[in-house]
């Protein structure tokens, strides 16, 4: 028994005819009748009554046809359902993401996704650019994205956008600056928190400028960067996807024009062919709307 002869079955049994399913069918009648037959054969039972060229329901005809139609109609929800895997609609989005892009960037990039795809799942995976490197490679994720620098290693990557850092903290740590910007030799005198990562770049690119940095506080994310420096403890560097949308008036962000501090964010996966489309949906809105 296959599908093929419980269509042909059906369409015979709301037809009343052999010549008249024959006909919907687009076959001719001695081919259905005989799928019809060896589908008698092979239930062991009779399923119609012949009266003529009319055909009518035994009991066992009736009770099959009920499950022939559930048959069917699971068929081609199992049908449906997988065009919604294959077109994105369905399934789950894994990905990673690290805290200094999970600002307005990421969130605006996952809010446009769940906009067009409504039921796929979204299983988001926060740790820093290493963490999220390892997940991929133990494929508990199936992207991340992240900045740089980092090992590309064997990881597909895409670059999406470059950003320079910024100075942010309560007005009372900075001296005039009206211009928006910051100088590293002003940001010196400065009680600064970094997160761990940046913590060696930072200090590199002040010693090369024959300064030294007032480090205050080292800690694991920019988001915990970001929330001390909003409460007033000292400047937070962070960049630009990492700074908020609006502050209250006693903060102020500054920019820092220091290319060595500047950096990539990126998309990176095992491979760009054996993403799932879920991911690889995720990965084009991303890519065109990142710049």
């Amino acid at each position: 028994m296959d599908i093929r002869q419980l269509v042909y079955f059906v369409t015979t049994v709301e037809e009343k005819t052999v010549t008249s399913a024959a006909e919907k069918l687009h076959m001719t009648q001695p081919p259905l009748t005989m799928q019809l037959h060896m589908l008698e054969d092979e239930l062991g039972c009779k399923l119609f009554r012949r009266e003529g060229r009319t055909l009518s329901l035994t009991d066992a005809g009736q009770h099959f046809y009920i499950r022939a139609l559930e048959i069917i109609g699971m068929c081609d929800s199992v049908k449906s359902e997988m065009g919604d895997y294959q077109s994105g609609n369905a399934g789950e989005l894994r990905i990673g993401a690290i805290s200094s892009v999970r600002g307005t960037l990421f969130t605006d990039w996952i809010k446009a996704y769940h906009d067009k795809h409504p039921c796929v799942k979204i299983s988001i995976h926060s740790a820093n650019t290493y963490q999220l490197l390892e997940q991929l490679r133990n494929r508990e994720i199936d992207m991340a994205v992240i900045r740089t620098p980092f090992p590309a290693g064997d990881f597909e990557t895409e670059y999406i956008r470059r950003e320079e850092i910024s100075a942010i903290g309560d007005k009372k740590f900075f001296r005039g600056n009206e211009n928006g910007e910051i100088t590293l030799s002003e940001l010196a005198e400065c009680p600064l928190i970094v997160y761990r990562r940046w913590q060696k770049i930072i200090g590199s690119v002040f010693e090369t400028s024959g300064l030294t940095p007032k480090i205050c506080c080292v800690n694991d994310d920019a988001e915990m960067t970001l929330s001390l420096a909003l409460r007033g403890i000292g400047v937070g560097l962070l960049h630009t996807s990492a700074l908020p949308e609006s502050c209250e008036e006693n903060i102020k962000i500054l920019k820092l024009h220091e290319k060595a501090l500047s950096s990539e964010i990126a998309l990176v996966c095992q491979s760009k062919k054996s993403l799932p489309e879920p991911s690889a949906l995720f990965w084009k809105l991303a890519s065109e709307n990142g710049q």
